[in-house]
């Protein structure tokens, strides 16, 4: 007789939940960082980037919280969750200005966090990314939460099968911290 109950999956590794704002930008880089091991290259941006996020996070009471899902096989470090009376807020800071091109990979990035945090702690009501001069508040729903756990999906099978997925030109390469690897693979 077959049992009906969910299996408990194992997964061989986690998943930074930074990839997916990665793969957003462009579905190579997960195979760079997480098959090749290939790391970024660090410019001046993104260290004084780093210096205004851990500034932020200083201000916070449940700031930079490292959470895992066993669930879907996700990890990272979440900028600030805030208890409400209905649930959690989960904040992601942005050290730089509002940016309509870059709103959807961050916003499914602070979603990915959401989903370790209702995993960990429970209810989870809305993400808020903090811009530099600027604050957005969304609605947890069902649509961004399956829409999430469908990248997660589609990284975790880049890794698994190993293939780098097809390289197309675009102006985006040109800032990438990866180019220097790209054409080669």
């Amino acid at each position: 007789m077959w049992s009906l109950k969910k299996m408990k999956r194992s997964y061989s590794f986690e998943i930074p939940v930074g990839m997916i704002k990665y793969y957003l930008f462009c579905p190579r880089i997960p195979y760079f960082v997480l098959v090749m091991g290939v790391k970024e290259k660090v410019t001046d941006c993104m260290i004084e980037g780093l210096k205004e996020h851990e500034k932020f996070c200083r201000s916070k009471e449940m700031a930079n919280v490292y959470l895992k899902s066993e669930k879907l096989g996700i990890c990272g470090y979440v900028d600030a969750i805030v208890k409400t009376s209905n649930g959690y807020k989960v904040v992601e800071f942005k050290s730089v200005e509002f940016n309509k091109r870059t709103l959807k990979s961050h916003l499914y990035q602070a979603v990915a966090y959401a989903l370790l945090v209702e995993e960990n702690f429970g209810r989870v009501i809305s993400v808020v990314l903090k811009y530099r001069y600027r604050t957005l508040e969304f609605p947890l729903t069902v649509g961004l939460k399956r829409y999430v756990k469908h990248i997660i999906n589609k990284i975790r099978e880049i890794c698994e099968i190993g293939l780098v997925p097809e390289y197309k030109e675009s102006r985006r390469c040109r800032g990438c911290g990866f180019a220097w690897i790209c054409r080669q693979a």
